[in-house]
């Protein structure tokens, strides 16, 4: 299994950041011809400047500072090696576009493997960070990503029934897995569409007139705009009324307001 399998085949020119990982410059080009690439590494070459659009020296010093800039950034080391992986982590997010996502990997701290060495009072302490699932979920949650996912990378065909037995919980054969591909998106899947649909300056609109008639200021004068505005901007029902669930914090005034505007 491979990081690229988060990526879907797409032939319009999205950007994309890879950070030290000039490997994957090859497949990104077969999976996603017209994608603008961006590679942060210390050295060129040849095939890097044929294969990517833009290089970097420097990671910390050539890291944009504008938001929103990158679809896609590969990180694939971030969590594995280096001591800033949680500044890091919200740069990148800083980074990417509202339906952007972040691709990484670590080692898995639960894998039998480690447990047996462990076990036997062994423990390489090595270069290579290790994580277990849950607390990568939680430095991600931290890092403000709100879907995450997860892929085998390499599994060993090993028994693990020995360590179930102690207590250990193998949810999606994570004890006999060593390294686990994430997919880190900055929104969920169900606000990022409806943010890829019309313009920020829209939906701030939208969501202005939303939360004031939620909160009954001049209501039924915005009541009026938020109808001329979806008019006028071909706003339709059930986009709007993703957006209200969205948007508007109150159950009763969501029932409100959609019934209202909507049947």
């Amino acid at each position: 299994m491979s990081i690229l399998n988060f990526v879907s085949p797409n032939f319009l020119p999205i950007t994309v950041l890879l950070v030290e990982a000039e490997d994957f410059l090859s497949g990104l080009r077969e999976i996603l011809p017209a994608a603008r690439i961006a590679l942060l590494k210390k050295e060129s070459s040849p095939e890097i400047n044929r294969l990517c659009d833009e290089f970097k020296a420097d990671l910390i010093d050539e890291l944009p500072t504008a938001p929103k800039i990158f679809d896609i950034i590969l990180a694939r080391d971030i969590l594995t090696v280096g001591e800033n992986f949680y500044a890091m982590l919200m740069a990148f997010n800083h980074l990417l576009t509202d339906s952007g996502y972040l691709l990484t990997q670590f080692y898995n701290v639960r894998f039998v493997g480690i447990l047996e060495r462990l076990r036997q009072g062994r423990f390489f302490n090595n270069e290579r960070r290790l994580w277990a699932k849950a607390d990568v979920v939680k430095l991600l949650d931290e890092a403000i990503y709100k879907e995450i996912h997860f892929l085998p990378s390499e599994r060993k065909n090993i028994s693990a029934d020995e360590w179930k037995d102690f207590g250990f919980d193998n949810f999606n054969e994570d004890l006999r897995t060593i390294t686990w591909l994430v997919q880190a998106c900055k929104c969920t899947a169900e606000v990022a569409a409806l943010k890829d649909i019309f313009t920020p300056e829209v939906r701030a609109e939208l969501s202005r007139l939303l939360h004031r008639i939620e909160y009954d200021i001049d209501a039924e004068e915005n009541f009026q705009r938020l109808k001329e505005l979806c008019e006028r901007e071909g706003i339709f029902d059930e986009y709007l009324s993703d957006f209200i669930n969205q948007v508007v914090v109150h159950a009763a005034a969501r029932d409100s307001i959609r019934s209202r505007l909507i049947n």
